[in-house]
């Protein structure tokens, strides 16, 4: 409405696109609203009217399942650095006490 009036318009032009704006942006709501309810309860409600909690989706968001999968990948990634590491300064020590060893 401030765009508007300092656009040139006047008060009342800018007052009638902003209500025009609000009932386009409440209309928009309220069908979504409908349409998704609609959708929800043609999936969970069969022909009888009986829920069937069944066809309910238990399972974590997909994102969540993606995020979840790709921690266990990074935590493999890592496990398996760790674990290289470790072998490497166990041979470097078992090698150290065969020198020493050696030289004793």
């Amino acid at each position: 409405m401030t765009g508007a009036i300092l656009g040139g318009s006047s008060v009342q032009q800018a007052a009638r696109l902003q209500m025009v704006i609000m009932f386009m942006i409440s209309s928009c709501t309220a069908l979504s609203s409908i349409v998704t309810t609609i959708l929800a309860l043609s999936v969970v409600v069969d022909s009888e009217h009986r829920v069937r909690s069944d066809r309910i989706d238990n399972r974590p968001h997909a994102v969540w399942r993606a995020r979840n999968w790709m921690a266990g990948k990074i935590a493999e990634k890592i496990k398996a650095a760790w674990v290289r590491f470790v072998e490497r300064f166990k041979r470097e020590d078992a090698d150290r006490e065969e020198l020493q060893g050696l030289l004793r």
